[in-house]
């Protein structure tokens, strides 16, 4: 990300907007990555002055600034001479000139051969690697991995991530036509530290609800921030719009974001699947003759803290929608937690499939609302369409 003296961004009453990069800006980032790749195997004192003349005197200097934090942040820096510590290394010549009991450059030629015998190296790679570790003197040993458009799309994601930095909250709207995305999303909102709530349905989408210690207490910039790194992760939904509530100082404002914007995530796209089990499941049941449409994670059921997002919906011509739940990972922690979401989402059409590998017994599946299907090896399509039949019956006499 950038730091804020890079952000630009736009206040216009109370809304808050980031700015975009002009298209004839784009040209600072390939001249930003030739004058970074016209100085590998050189030092970043040296780079650093070369980015500086290409800034010149230019109005898009704090541009190519941004350009040139984001590229280096993904380029690799090392010592000049890696055999030798820098540190050990002016430990013994100043060692060696304390013992001359004279200073001046004759002495210093003589202390810089001493080394170089001792080394076996010449005396002007002495000279150079006795202060190699000063961050100037780094040498630029790889290149980052960035063309014009990436660099171009990490700097427009920058910014968009910068207005961030000072959120009090954020509000997030995913619709139904992101199949197979709810799961990761919800992951990351754990995985960076923000605490959320979720309403709404399926028809008419869901809104997550981020908030936090920068609301309930006062503003924290920590928590910003984290919202700011889970930006990427909220791209890769198919149709989301965001608001986000920020304060700069005494002035707030609200800022709006949806998937309609340039912007590209450089996060991975999460696979479509979980695991094997679950694409068998799916490339099985397409070839199944049946009216019942699969469907992937359209469900989420808030859990107050968590959320569970059943791995398949059934749904059929005639409105009834069924959910399926694969477990085939094995491992105690996972076991407990999946059992328990499962119980507290109090799903009477949910069918729980559990492979016989986990050692699940009857006690474990206790209180399970719904059905439970046990099956080997894979998980066969028929079996599940059998049990959705009785599950009717019984939801039927339920009613």
């Amino acid at each position: 990300m950038l730091p804020s003296e890079l952000l630009a961004a736009s206040w216009q009453g109370a809304r808050v907007y980031p700015r975009f990069l002009r298209k004839e800006q784009h040209l600072w980032a390939e001249a930003v990555l030739a004058v970074i790749r016209d100085h590998l195997r050189k030092t970043r004192g040296e780079l650093q002055d070369a980015l500086r003349a290409l800034e010149g005197d230019s109005p898009d200097y704090r541009v190519v600034r941004g350009f040139a934090h984001l590229a280096l942040a993904g380029a690799d820096f090392s010592l000049a001479l890696e055999t030798v510590a820098p540190e050990l290394l002016r430990q013994e010549a100043f060692r060696l000139a304390a013992e001359q009991g004279s200073y001046g450059e004759p002495q210093a030629e003589a202390v810089l051969v001493a080394l170089a015998a001792k080394y076996s190296l010449e005396p002007a790679v002495i000279r150079e690697a006795l202060y190699a570790d000063l961050p100037e003197n780094h040498i630029l040993s790889a290149l980052p991995d960035f063309t014009t458009e990436t660099l171009v799309d990490r700097y427009n994601l920058a910014q968009a991530q910068g207005l961030l930095y000072s959120a009090l909250s954020m509000r997030i709207t995913a619709h139904r036509n992101v199949p197979g995305e709810y799961r990761r999303l919800f992951l990351h909102l754990k995985f960076h530290g923000l605490m959320y709530a979720v309403e709404g349905n399926l028809e008419d989408g869901y809104q997550i609800y981020i908030d936090g210690p920068a609301s309930l207490f006062k503003q924290t910039r920590k928590y910003g921030i984290n919202m700011a790194v889970f930006l990427p992760a909220l791209l890769h939904l198919s149709r989301w719009e965001m608001q986000a509530v920020l304060r700069k100082g005494d002035r707030e404002g609200t800022y709006n974001l949806a998937s309609g914007a340039p912007l590209r995530s450089h996060y991975a796209k999460p696979p479509e699947y979980d695991s094997l089990l679950e694409r068998s499941f799916a490339e099985r049941w397409a070839k199944l003759e049946t009216p019942w449409i699969l469907e992937r994670e359209v469900e989420i059921v808030d859990l107050k803290g968590t959320v569970f997002v059943p791995d398949f919906a059934l749904r059929h011509p005639d409105g009834r929608v069924v959910h399926v739940e694969i477990m085939g990972f094995w491992h105690p922690d996972y076991l407990r937690r999946k059992l328990d979401k499962v119980r507290r989402a109090d799903m009477p059409n949910l069918i729980l499939a559990v492979s016989d590998r986990l050692n699940v017994g009857q006690e474990d599946i206790r209180e399970i609302p719904g059905p439970v299907l046990f099956f080997k090896g894979k998980l066969e399509p028929r079996r599940v369409l059998e049990v959705i039949e009785n599950l009717a019956v019984v939801l039927e006499n339920r009613g």
